[in-house]
């Protein structure tokens, strides 16, 4: 293969359109430095993809049913109950009965669990805030709006294609 840029590789090798290659380059910059920073700490956690996803829905609740796990995971209740005795045995998640309706029974983070969520947050916060920091509250505003809107775009299109379930934006 004949050496080109790293644009120009990136713009080939995913084919994006010539009109959206420098808002495509710099969010693929923006990702690539935080995932090298983030990188060892993903390494650690020795979670799949799925175990992740289903701690950061029992994290953004604080606890949840099982049904709820699996209508917010679009997966069966049976595939929630494999996923949570695996995280469970990892010490990651517990179950809790509900003192009202003893039928039900919840799950919330335990405190290895949290502490997944506080060192990402952690990790997030030492190395974005400072970059935000050092732009002008104008280029802050913009990017939040700019940054909501690319949110609102995606839910709104897996939302067409219906993968969605609640948002998750915190707006």
């Amino acid at each position: 293969m004949k050496s080109t840029s790293t644009d120009e590789y990136f713009a080939a090798r995913f084919q994006v359109p010539q009109h959206l290659r420098p808002a495509a380059f710099a969010l693929q910059r923006f990702h690539a430095a935080f995932a090298v920073q983030a990188m060892d700490f993903w390494l650690r956690l020795d979670l799949t993809m799925p175990q992740f996803q289903a701690l950061r829905v029992v994290w953004m609740r604080e606890r949840v049913s099982g049904r709820q796990l699996a209508r917010e995971l679009r997966v069966t209740p049976s595939a929630v109950v494999a996923l949570c005795d695996r995280l469970q045995a990892q010490g990651y998640l517990e179950r809790v009965r509900d003192l009202e309706d003893r039928r039900i029974w919840w799950f919330q983070l335990t405190r290895a669990g949290n502490e997944i969520f506080q060192t990402f947050i952690g990790l997030a916060r030492s190395r974005v805030a400072p970059a935000l920091d050092s732009l002008s509250a104008d280029d802050r505003e913009s990017l939040a709006r700019i940054m909501n809107s690319l949110v609102d775009a995606l839910e709104g299109a897996a939302a067409a294609e219906g993968q969605v379930g609640d948002s998750a934006s915190g707006r």
